[in-house]
């Protein structure tokens, strides 16, 4: 242990210690330091949040930031984007949306890791009256493991309807 002086009070004090006893000035930062803009923002943090306004949200609301720094702030417009988005289109790790894009996504359209939706869903697991995924729950349910109604294994119709649909006529 060597002895320095503190920038501020001129006292002796050890070189291991984190802050000045005579002043309270630290000395040493602890643990990683915050990236800062000019104004004192974190630069691991964006935000933007239209003005213009529609049935009272913003046309358009990006929230991007890790969690540790921001928490599980959503971002909420007619068009969001985030770690967490609630929007009629809703892009983010969980998005909740009319359409809906994400690695969890619920709402009308879902597209997404897990897809909760009330009409299409489509991913890994996804379930709605339209499955299409890995796993597929659904009244119309198509994928690997596919539960429903109506699936390849259990309505012949179905074939005849996907080949119509992609124009390669009925067998």
């Amino acid at each position: 242990m060597t002895l320095t002086r503190c920038p501020d009070c001129g006292r002796e004090i050890s070189n291991q210690a984190a802050v000045c006893p005579g002043c309270g000035r630290p000395l040493r930062q602890r643990g990683p330091a915050i990236a800062v803009d000019g104004a004192g923002r974190p630069l691991y943090l964006y935000e933007y949040k239209s003005r213009r306004t529609l049935f009272g949200l913003p046309l358009v609301h990006v929230m991007l930031g890790p969690v540790w720094l921001i928490g599980f702030k959503p971002a909420c417009g007619i068009i969001a984007v985030g770690n967490i988005a609630v929007g009629f289109a809703a892009f983010g790790g969980v998005a909740i949306g009319l359409a809906a894009f994400g690695g969890i996504s619920l709402g009308l359209v879902c597209f997404g890791g897990i897809a909760a939706a009330l009409g299409l869903g489509a991913g890994g697991i996804a379930t709605g009256y339209w499955a299409l995924g890995g796993i597929a729950v659904g009244v119309y349910a198509l994928g690997g493991l596919a539960i429903g109604a109506h699936t390849l294994q259990n309505d012949p119709d179905m074939l005849r309807m996907l080949h119509a649909l992609f124009g390669r006529g009925s067998t």
